[in-house]
């Protein structure tokens, strides 16, 4: 028997020494109760845990990945929401900072690997959004919380980076997609399985049920969703998934925002496909002449007065079967009055990144029905928190991305950028905190910065390759 033979069947020995040691510990000690005999799995758990952080520090591939799962499909379930205005630390919060932390750090040690990228204008313009967004808890009305927030932007900016220059562009979009898959089909199964956390009951001005899954509230589920829709079709078009795995995303996404009846979220998410899709096989031009003539006509309707009959024509397309929900933008438009009056007040900085839920609350008139946690728009909401100059380097990575959309396309990078404009005119997904849509676009910011920079000779690339 050979000396390599004689180590390998000794190893064997580990697993017997542990399971004996947690065996002699469960027998003398009764007291600890049947606590113990979790301990095994428990240590486990710990484990693989410490291998993956030590993996996702170093800027290993492999250990980035996972922390794509632990962060898309880990961080984004709502086991504790949190009440409108609510800024304190609950046991969500504090998962999120400790999560938060992590990724910061992460990205301050490994910031020479993606330094280099910050060269291209729209990634500087969204590194600058990010110091400016954690600079603004100086003048916050919540400054404790506005720091968090921006602490977690500066670790979805890293990772994306990260993710960027260490994992090839297949491996990204397959972990991504997949991750978000199994939290909008985890959501699928557990809301019908707890119907109780998994659908809202009617309320005013929601005449219907709606699914939220465990994603916390409808709307944000089908944000999600549409994320995983975008991303699996950005991925099937590169060929980076089989046709059984896009198709099981894609039944999945569009279960998830059906039941969760958010129509903006689906008309996003089918327009950005759309447009991407007609534009690839030469026919956005062609439909260009009788859409103009179908606004036109649309635009001379309504001055005739074509508004007479609304109802009866835009009230099945309605939530509450009322055409008023349509012309109000479901009540958004009040909410955005309101929010012009708040920016006039403080037009320069605003009043901190994510330190305006209270706010809001506190000055929208006592007859609004809804949400107010924000002000429901992308531009408004970052005007509101950044005020007119802390805003200009989200709105102009944003104007950045519609620019190359029109000047160098790229499917997949203009894909999410529409699903973020569209879904933008009526949410504020990537201006409210950091969250699965500020890491999705991060990433094809940093996507694009390391196809368009060149980077210096020992920069450690050797994941960026499509």
């Amino acid at each position: 028997m050979t000396p390599g033979a004689t180590s390998d069947r000794s190893l064997l020995l580990i697993p017997v020494l542990i399971g004996a040691g947690w065996a002699g510990t469960v027998a003398l000690s009764p007291r600890l109760g049947p606590a113990i005999y979790a301990a095994p799995a428990l240590a486990a758990l710990l484990a693989v845990l410490a291998l993956v952080l030590a993996g996702a520090a170093a800027a290993r591939p492999v250990g980035l990945a996972l922390l794509l799962v632990i962060v898309l499909a880990g961080l984004n379930v709502a086991f504790d929401p949190r009440q409108e205005g609510e800024v304190g630390l609950t046991p969500q919060n504090a998962l999120k900072l400790m999560a938060w932390l992590f990724l910061a750090t992460v990205t301050l040690l490994q910031a020479r690997r993606f330094l280099w990228m910050l060269r291209d204008p729209m990634l500087a313009l969204a590194g600058l959004h990010v110091v400016l967004a954690t600079v603004s808890a100086a003048w916050s009305l919540a400054p404790l919380y506005t720091l968090v927030n921006g602490i977690g932007l500066i670790g979805y900016l890293g990772l994306a980076c990260l993710v960027a220059v260490r994992l090839p562009e297949r491996a990204a979009l397959r972990v991504m997609a997949g991750s978000l898959f199994a939290l909008i089909g985890g959501g699928l199964v557990v809301g019908n399985l707890v119907p109780d956390m998994g659908w809202i009951p009617p309320s005013h001005g929601e005449p219907q049920w709606r699914f939220q899954g465990v994603s916390g509230q409808p709307n944000v589920y089908a944000q999600q969703a549409g994320y995983l829709l975008t991303l699996a079709v950005c991925a099937r078009r590169e060929r980076h998934l089989t046709r059984g795995a896009f198709l099981a995303c894609l039944v999945v996404a569009l279960a998830a925002i059906l039941l969760s009846n958010s129509r903006t979220t689906l008309l996003a998410c089918l327009l950005a496909w759309a447009l991407v899709a007609l534009r690839e096989r030469g026919r956005l031009r062609v439909l260009a002449v009788p859409l103009a003539a179908a606004a036109v006509l649309a635009l001379l309707a309504v001055s005739l007065g074509g508004l007479a009959g609304l109802d009866g024509v835009f009230g099945g397309l309605t939530r509450s079967g009322s055409a008023s929900e349509l012309t109000t933008l479901t009540g958004r438009t009040e909410i955005w009055a309101v929010a012009a009056d708040l920016i006039a007040q403080r037009p320069l900085l605003g009043w901190g990144y994510n330190g305006t839920e209270q706010l809001i609350a506190d000055s929208v008139p006592t007859t609004f029905y809804g949400s107010h946690v924000n002000t429901h728009n992308m531009s408004l909401q970052l005007v509101l928190g950044l005020g007119v100059l802390g805003a200009l380097p989200g709105l102009g990575f944003v104007a950045g991305l519609l620019w190359r959309l029109l000047r160098s396309p790229d499917p997949t990078r203009d894909q999410v950028t529409l699903l973020m404009v569209v879904s933008g005119l009526s949410e504020a997904p990537i201006f409210i905190m950091p969250a699965l849509q500020n890491l999705v676009v991060f990433s094809v910011l940093a996507r694009d910065a390391s196809w368009r920079v060149r980077p210096p000779p020992r920069a450690g690339r050797e994941g960026a390759a499509p």
